[in-house]
């Protein structure tokens, strides 16, 4: 141990400098405030060394003074925190990379690639390690949270260089494979993932969702770094439980799903830079064969179909799926969501869905699907000739914030079409079941669909383990429009418990279904 003396008078104090790495003798050294930056004499980085000194102090007030973090262990106990600017074959030890260490003596340290000097966002990211150190929270020391310690450092570099097109490169991850779930990381990878870039660099695009709660929404700072200390009242939550604790059920839920829509609509609340470089990022270092971002793509044959997507690709807990349907018209659509109430380890689900139509002339539309419970929902939307595509998100966000194996399933299905009877078009195209009204009803529902040709049609009721409630139609009927009014009862004449149950009208070799909702 010795003295060393600060490169500027802007000083907190003098500490000890302590190195199990650095000496006096191959070293020459640079401090400032609680740092002291080392790197191999036959170099000459005194300059690089004191404009990093510089950016260090800043990073050290913002986390002390706006986002009440401490100081590592080391100026506590009054030595210097060590800083090693290393490359191939210098002193230090050979292996080394970029990041935040514990030394012999138990102290934190950083090391940092000599070329990566001018990557102020790697830096700042590191830095901000630095300060999440000495965190008291048991809640943040857990394997399903240690998505958030990277997550919210490269949070820290967003909102410190909001401008840099190298904030967010792992962004395009985030809607590649939307379906894992939010805190996934390197602590709780599961052995059957794929190891490719895209899931390894989930937790620090998790950012994005981090700078979106905070630059979009206007949810403070203190809230995003309040749970890493917490002498008074020791923090038990998980990160994603914490957020959702201080944010609220309501907020936390529309927060993540407007997130992923905003995602889906090209990344609309950052740069088109950052943008850009996401997508660089993608095409450089991705895994084609992971590439999930649609969970199935729509065409004319798809439309009135129940769709269960497979378990390797459903909804997670706090995680999405997207449904795309491309080259859209001028037509009624009917978006049904209808979630299975409990995930695959019988945990309570809870769904909503939002719709994103993109428009050629004013960008993109968004509207929230009318939800009946945590896992039912629909709405019927109006295209324009001007849209070009509908994205149809499902978002499953149960109040669950551990695990990632559980499965949250449902079924959804697309309608295409709303022409009403006594219209004045003769005969649809296809066939094809409009949306019952009224749904949900009570007392009885009006079921209103097209005949393409005529010939024989079944129209029968099913409830959700595919038990036949009820026909209510099957004879010839001439092709055109028609409807059948049914009043909730089963064919013995029982009235049916409330819930959901499925619609299905065959007729002329084509099959569809649709969904309603008994209220009692």
């Amino acid at each position: 141990m010795y003295m060393v003396v600060p490169a500027s008078a802007q000083r907190d104090t003098l500490y000890l400098a302590q190195s199990e790495f650095g000496d006096s003798l191959s070293c020459d050294y640079l401090a400032q405030g609680i740092f002291l930056i080392w790197w191999d004499n036959r170099n000459d980085l005194s300059q690089e060394a004191a404009v990093l000194l510089d950016s260090m102090a800043v990073y050290r007030g913002t986390c002390l003074n706006s986002l009440n973090f401490q100081d590592p262990p080391n100026p506590q106990n009054s030595f210097y925190f060590n800083v090693y600017l290393h490359e191939s074959g210098d002193v230090f030890p050979e292996a080394w990379g970029c990041g935040v260490g514990t030394d012999s003596y138990g102290y934190p340290y950083m090391t940092l690639p000599i070329g990566i000097l001018n990557d102020w966002i790697t830096i700042s990211h590191e830095s901000f390690h630095v300060f999440q150190y000495s965190s008291d929270a048991p809640g943040f020391s857990q394997n399903d949270c240690f998505w958030y310690i990277e997550g919210s450092a490269s949070w820290f570099a967003a909102i410190t260089y909001p401008e840099d097109e190298n904030t967010f490169v792992e962004a395009e991850s985030l809607v590649r494979v939307p379906h894992i779930p939010m805190w996934l990381g390197y602590d709780n990878f599961p052995s059957y993932y794929p190891e490719n870039w895209q899931r390894y660099v989930h937790q620090y695009a998790m950012a994005l969702f981090l700078f979106y709660l905070t630059e979009v929404n206007g949810v403070p700072d203190s809230l995003i770094c309040g749970g890493f200390y917490n002498a008074e009242s020791p923090q038990e939550l998980l990160p994603q439980e914490y957020l959702y604790a201080g944010l609220g059920a309501v907020e936390m839920r529309n927060c993540f799903i407007d997130w992923a829509a905003h995602m889906t609509n090209d990344f609309d609340f950052i740069l088109p830079s950052q943008r850009a470089m996401a997508e660089v990022h993608w095409n450089t270092y991705a895994d084609p064969n992971d590439d999930n971002e649609f969970t199935k793509i729509f065409d004319d044959s798809s439309f009135g179909e129940c769709f269960r997507p497979a378990d390797s690709v459903a909804t997670t807990a706090w995680s999405f799926n997207t449904y795309k349907v491309p080259g859209a018209n001028i037509d009624l659509y009917t978006f049904h969501l209808l979630g299975d109430v409990a995930g695959s380890l019988g945990d309570p689900a809870y769904f909503q869905g939002k719709i994103l139509v993109k428009n050629s002339l004013f960008g993109g539309r968004f509207y929230d699907l009318d939800m009946q419970n945590d896992t039912a929902g629909s709405l019927t939307i109006e295209v324009t000739a001007a849209d070009t595509a509908i994205y149809f998100i499902v978002a499953s966000m149960p109040e669950i914030f551990a695990g990632v194996d559980q499965v949250f399933q449902y079924i959804i299905n697309i309608e295409k079409g709303g022409t009403s009877v006594g219209s004045s078009v003769e005969q649809p195209e296809i066939l094809h079941l409009e949306r019952s009204t009224p749904n949900p009803f009570s007392a009885t529902t009006t079921i209103k669909y097209g005949i393409p040709a005529t010939g024989p049609v079944r129209l029968t009721v099913y409830d959700l383990q595919g038990r036949l409630i009820i026909t209510l139609l099957n004879e010839e009927l001439p092709a055109g429009y028609h409807e059948t009014e049914w009043d909730g009862r089963d064919a013995s004449g029982m009235y049916l418990p409330g819930g959901v149950y499925f619609s299905r009208l065959e007729s002329s070799g084509q099959v569809t279904h649709g969904m309603m909702t008994i209220l009692r």
